[in-house]
């Protein structure tokens, strides 16, 4: 027979158990999908301002700028966080999306913690396209 200071035991190691093993793992899976769409984000916008320069031929850092910002706002990134870098040599032009990735994500509250991923694409430049 079980005296009355062992009652109640079960439903306190329940819920701590939920409250430090669950809890934190539910944040986590919360979280992951947010980084792939960064991810993904990041690519596509470092893949098209790569070859709209190499298109046109110029490099204008602040036009790549202005144009990853813009497909960054409308694929839903923050633009706080968000930074467009080109680097044009001869022949080739890399474009570089850096963007920050939330550790944890609390819907309703915001993230945690943060850390940078960056994309890079390369794209050779048509040198018959861009002569006059």
């Amino acid at each position: 027979m079980t005296g009355d200071s062992e009652r109640g035991f079960v439903a306190a190691e329940l819920a701590m158990g939920l409250g430090l093993l669950v809890f934190p793992v539910a944040l986590l899976v919360l979280t992951l999908p947010g980084w792939s769409e960064r991810q993904a984000t990041a690519r596509v916008i470092t893949r098209e301002v790569a070859r709209r320069i190499a298109r046109e031929g110029v490099c204008d850092a602040a036009a790549a700028r202005s144009l990853g910002v813009s497909m960054a706002h409308n694929l839903g990134v923050p633009s706080e966080g968000f930074e467009v870098t080109v680097v044009c040599s001869d022949g080739d032009v890399e474009a570089r999306v850096t963007v920050q990735m939330p550790a944890v994500e609390i819907p309703g509250i915001g993230g945690v913690g943060a850390w940078s991923w960056t994309a890079r694409h390369r794209e050779p430049v048509d040198r018959y396209a861009a002569s006059p």
